[in-house]
């Protein structure tokens, strides 16, 4: 695993809330005592700090600095050790608050190596993209025996998206019985997704799963679906050739590759030759305005200093105004993007299509920002394109109707409120509307 992003995901477990798991599993168990306790990523053991409810508690932390300043109850140990090359099937409960690093901040053979483990121990065959939280998810689910419990503080997104998939599948098949309590309030403010609590009890009712949300006190809402309303999560679709969605383009570094208007006039760039319309977010666009064209993309973006000239860095032949622009990029600069230095140019990205559409991929309101590129601007960043194969004539049409989909009735919040729709989601969508 990466040091630095290691250090940074080291999030403390609120104590109310490590109070409230431990409800939660004395509701699920009621008068229980469980004869042993593990926890993979411990921390500082906090989830020991419970009296009555175990006879021997394990926790695993890597961090020896944390392990060794642990103040502890008796019957429980901290171990300095990688958690998920621990071995042991016979515990009776596995609970705590795994780190959350996405799947481009683990180190090749670290991941692999777990993943291979958790294979070879009769568990899931994972995604490569699985998030950290994922592989301890299914780490805690081998860790624990035939009748056990696994309660994990975890990102809510498992229970839907396609990098967890696997898992999801693992556990149908089982007939394990599975809780998910969406908390209703940010508990981690640093970090930007939302936490559930997740019971899997492998001695509950054969393949009941139940969603809903709770409170910091402890109130819970039961809902039908993930959504958490009573409408399935929207699904996952590659799209067509007649409609399609795709994500922003990823060049590698904006401040790079998307140039202000300031910068373009700096660097001598003329528009259409070393520079088109981009954009990157559609946060200070309104939700009334409908359409981009010249004027507004100069009003919203151009004039206000905005980040929105992609450089033409992807043609065979640059200009030398351009060429003396990349010429000036210091290299600790791109270097620090991976998609820079596994180019054989570093500058050289692969073009993208002006889209007919540009659809903004996170939300408050019901659905996303949708307007019609008339300015021609590239999708970049947070902003996803929709080609569409017949654009004069299916273009407004279907901007209207993304415009009156009830979009957050059927997708899973990501944090603080906001919501994001992901792009195969949106290809999901597309179909039914096309068909509509």
């Amino acid at each position: 695993m990466k040091e630095a992003i290691f250090s940074r995901c080291q999030v403390e477990t609120p104590p109310d809330v490590v109070q409230l798991v431990w409800s939660l599993i004395s509701e699920q168990r009621p008068g229980e005592i469980f004869d042993s306790v593990l926890d993979l990523g411990a921390g500082d053991g906090r989830f020991s700090q419970i009296s009555g409810a175990y006879r021997k508690y394990t926790g695993i932390e890597r961090d020896e600095t944390r392990a060794l300043q642990a103040n502890l109850p008796p019957e429980a140990e901290l171990v300095v050790a990688d958690a998920l090359q621990w071995d042991g099937s016979d515990y009776s409960l596995c609970v705590g608050n795994p780190p959350y690093i996405r799947h481009h901040g683990l180190e090749r053979s670290w991941r692999d190596s777990a993943l291979q483990r958790i294979e070879a121990s009769g568990g899931p065959a994972l995604k490569k993209t699985a998030n950290a939280f994922v592989i301890f998810l299914a780490q805690a689910l081998m860790c624990t025996k035939a009748d056990g419990i696994v309660a994990q503080v975890v990102p809510y997104e498992w229970v839907t998206r396609p990098s967890a998939k696997e898992l999801r599948e693992f556990i149908e098949a089982k007939g394990w019985g599975v809780d998910v309590y969406r908390f209703d309030s940010n508990i981690f403010p640093t970090v930007l997704t939302t936490a559930s609590i997740t019971i899997i009890d492998k001695n509950a009712n054969p393949g009941q799963w139940r969603f809903g949300s709770i409170t910091r006190s402890g109130a819970v809402k039961l809902a039908s679906y993930a959504s958490g309303t009573h409408s399935k999560v929207i699904s996952y679709s590659d799209g067509s050739k007649a409609c399609k969605a795709i994500r922003g383009l990823s060049p590698g570094g904006q401040e790079i590759f998307v140039l202000t208007e300031e910068e373009r006039l700096f660097h001598s760039l003329k528009k259409g030759v070393d520079v088109r319309p981009c954009v990157t977010s559609l946060r200070s666009v309104s939700h009334e305005l409908e359409s981009l064209d010249k004027e507004s993309f100069e009003r919203l973006f151009v004039h206000t200093g905005a980040r929105c000239w992609l450089i033409r860095s992807d043609k065979e032949k640059i200009s030398p105004q351009l060429q003396r622009y990349l010429d000036s990029v210091d290299e600790a600069a791109w270097k620090k993007y991976s998609t820079c230095t596994q180019r054989a140019l570093w500058w050289r990205y692969r073009p993208h299509p002006a889209p007919a559409l540009l659809v903004a991929s996170g939300f408050t309101t019901k659905g996303p920002k949708v307007l019609l590129n008339e300015v021609g601007a590239i999708a970049a960043g947070s902003v996803y394109g929709v080609l569409i194969e017949q654009e004069q004539q299916l273009a407004p049409g279907m901007a209207e109707k993304l415009r009156r989909y009830d979009f957050q009735r059927r997708l899973v919040h990501h944090s603080n409120g906001l919501k994001k729709v992901e792009v195969r989601q949106l290809n999901a969508v597309l179909a039914d509307l096309l068909l509509d």
